[in-house]
């Protein structure tokens, strides 16, 4: 039983008191969109919720608008575009405690180095295109079927290969493609590799299932792996 079923008046009070905050890291946390005019959108709730009326400071926002990108770095380029309207429209010139990926990329993207203390040298830019070329990593990113099937159809195909990059949460031995299958919510590829490999299931795919929400995923994850207490 959860704390809210136990307290609900003052878990419900509670919900209205931080509503504006919760609903918009929510919108930060499933953002699905690269529009500028729906990023201008969310981007006004935060400043009118949350910056302008609730005196949260606007390097905060930023700080954690810019550390969710390895947690859903298809829509990199849109955090970063929230990130320089807030930098912009506040004159926000340094931010402490962002993920060093982020920082890199903002510079890379605009030119401001929000983190002076930040090393670029520290970061494996070689794997930094994966989503932009042709490569199986971006056909999982778009459960992009067409384009996934001719990689795992090559003869030097390798099912087990992992993938360390510092565009995605940080782990050691890096991730196997059925785990970001289930980052990206890539349902289709997901069970392509089910069926043509038994891809094993770990508790990094329930991990991811949960994060992107696809509900396909999450059923076939619980029938293997059980959530962390």
């Amino acid at each position: 039983m959860s704390d809210h079923d136990v307290y609900p008046n003052e878990y419900n009070k509670l919900r209205c008191i931080y509503k504006y905050y919760i609903d918009s890291y929510i919108a930060l946390h499933q953002l699905k969109t690269e529009k500028e005019e729906e990023l201008k959108s969310i981007y006004k709730m935060i400043k009118t919720e949350l910056i302008d009326s609730k005196n949260y400071l606007p390097k905060n926002a930023i700080k954690d608008i810019l550390n969710i990108i390895p947690y859903n770095n298809r829509y990199t380029k849109s955090y970063l575009f929230l990130a320089k309207l807030i930098s912009d429209d506040y004159h926000v010139t340094e931010v402490r405690s962002i993920e060093h990926i982020s920082i890199f990329l903002f510079y890379k993207e605009y030119g401001v180095k929000l983190d002076k203390s930040a090393d670029f040298e520290k970061i494996n830019s070689k794997n930094l295109d994966i989503h932009t070329e042709n490569t199986i990593y971006r056909a999982i990113m778009y459960n992009d079927l067409e384009a996934f099937i001719p990689f795992i159809g090559r003869e030097d195909f390798d099912e087990n290969q992992r993938l360390v990059s510092d565009l995605y949460p940080s782990v050691r031995n890096g991730y196997s493609l059925l785990e970001l299958c289930c980052y990206h919510g890539a349902v289709d590829c997901f069970k392509l590799l089910r069926t043509k490999f038994k891809s094993e299931i770990t508790q990094t795919c329930l991990k991811f299932s949960f994060l992107r929400g696809n509900p396909e995923i999450i059923s076939e994850c619980l029938k293997y792996q059980t959530p962390d207490e």
